[in-house]
Parts: structure tokens; C-alpha cells; sequence
């Protein structure tokens, strides 16, 4: 179970004010760590929201770091909107209209203006993860996560129309997705101390560049599980995200 100490800010265009959360503790053990860098503690992903639109007027505003004196643990005079309210832009991950909508959402703030390039591998990033929700987790279609009792019938069946109608609005917007993979993997090549490990022979395997994934994964000094996965997968000319643990 996840842990957090509530904090307060204020969005600087009306004033209003807004709970942030920090995280205090996290259970490694039941975290679950997916092929593009993703990662989900309890369900909750726990990069933090640097981008925030204010739910009250609706300007964005970036926050590096939730610090004082920007942030308070004193609880407003006024009541303050809560954690869901802006927490990814209160889009629900539930279902392919809400996921589509954060995508939309990384889209307008990418277009709308020029970032440094720190903060434009960030967005970028949350983009291709953004776009990947979309067929996330696909394995969990197959039979045998009925069989073993893993899921109920229907919460399968719902689960399984999602999936594949989420595999159908991930190749509808490919070319978008891959545009975005070239644009992260160009900056990432100009700015290799941003880059998460094993993240660039990623993206080349997710773009359907095998030879090169492999060619890379094949200079590393030493294997390792996510290593052996992501050769299996080249091997299998697999590009979808996978869960590598969890």
C-alpha cells in the first residue's frame, strides 16, 4: 500500500489553491516495471506530474519540484480542489476515451510551445507511455487468464473488448506514435544522461528496427532478465510494450 504526505499549492494565474501528494513510501515488492520504463506501484504511477492544468481556470503551469516556498503542509483557509482533481488532468484510465485523452492532452501542450530539452524528453516520454496504455497489458486477452481463475468471466470479456479495441486506436495513430519515438530518440541521442536504462534499444524495437536492437543489446557487457526479454522479443519481431516484472 502506497503512502503519501498531502501538501498545498496554488496555481499562479487565479490563485486557487490544490492538494499535491508526496510520495512517503513505496513497496518495492509489488511494484510492476514495463519494457518502455513505465512503472506502477498499486496500480499508481508515481513519476511525478511536472505539467499541471489548474482545475479552477484552467492555465498550465510547470513545477519542477514540489518545494517550499511554493508548496505548504498548512491546510488552506480555502477549501482546496483534491489530488484526483488534477492529477492527470482528471482523465479515467478505465476505459480508451480517457487514455486517448491524455494522449490529446501531451499532444496540445508539445504543440503549444518550445521546451528545453530536459523538459521535452520528459512530456515525450509520458506521450509514448501515454499512447502504449492503449494496448498495455495486452497478454491478458489470452484464454489462460480465464482458465486459471485469474480473472472472473466478465471482468474478462469487458477487459478483453478493451484491450482489442485499444489495439485498433494504437494502429490508427501510428504514425503519430512513431513520429513522437523519433523525436524522444533524437533527443536522447544529444542528451544520453537523460536516458533510463536499456530505453533506447526500446524505443528501436517498438519502431520495428530489430537488426539495431539487437545489435545494440548485443554490446552489453552483461545479460539480464529485461536483457533476455527484450532479445525474445526481437527474436519474435514482437514490438508491443511488455511487462517485464510485477
Amino acid at each position: 500500500m502506497l503512502k503519501y504526505d498531502p501538501y498545498y499549492f496554488q496555481c499562479p494565474n487565479c490563485g486557487a489553491w490544490l492538494e499535491g501528494r508526496n510520495l512517503k513510501s513505496e513497496l518495492v515488492n509489488e511494484a510492476v516495471l514495463y519494457s518502455d520504463g513505465k512503472i506502477l506501484y498499486d496500480n499508481y504511477i508515481t513519476t511525478p506530474q511536472k505539467m499541471i492544468q489548474c482545475p479552477s481556470c484552467g492555465h498550465v503551469f510547470w513545477v519542477e519540484k514540489p518545494e517550499a516556498p511554493f508548496i505548504t503542509e498548512d491546510l488552506p483557509s480555502t477549501p482546496p480542489y483534491s489530488w484526483n482533481n488534477w492529477r492527470f488532468y482528471g482523465i479515467n484510465f478505465a476505459d480508451n476515451k480517457g487514455k486517448l485523452a491524455l494522449v490529446a492532452h501531451y499532444q496540445r501542450f508539445l504543440e503549444k510551445s518550445h521546451y528545453d530539452p530536459k523538459k521535452e524528453i520528459y512530456l515525450r516520454r509520458l506521450l509514448w507511455w501515454a499512447y502504449n496504455d492503449l494496448h498495455r497489458n495486452f497478454h491478458y486477452i489470452r484464454l489462460k487468464y480465464l482458465l486459471n481463475g485469474f480473472m472472473s468471466y466478465g471482468v474478462w470479456i469487458n477487459y478483453r473488448r478493451m484491450m482489442l479495441e485499444g489495439e485498433k486506436l494504437f494502429l490508427k495513430n501510428l504514425k503519430d506514435f512513431n513520429e513522437n519515438l523519433h523525436r524522444l530518440l533524437a533527443l536522447l541521442e544529444k542528451h544520453p544522461e537523460e536516458r533510463l536504462d536499456l530505453e533506447v534499444p526500446e524505443i528501436y524495437r517498438e519502431l520495428r528496427q530489430f537488426d539495431h536492437t539487437k545489435a545494440l543489446l548485443e554490446k552489453k557487457s552483461s545479460r539480464t532478465h529485461f536483457t533476455n526479454e527484450l532479445l525474445r522479443r526481437v527474436k519474435w519481431k514482437d514490438s508491443r510494450v511488455f511487462m517485464v516484472t510485477g
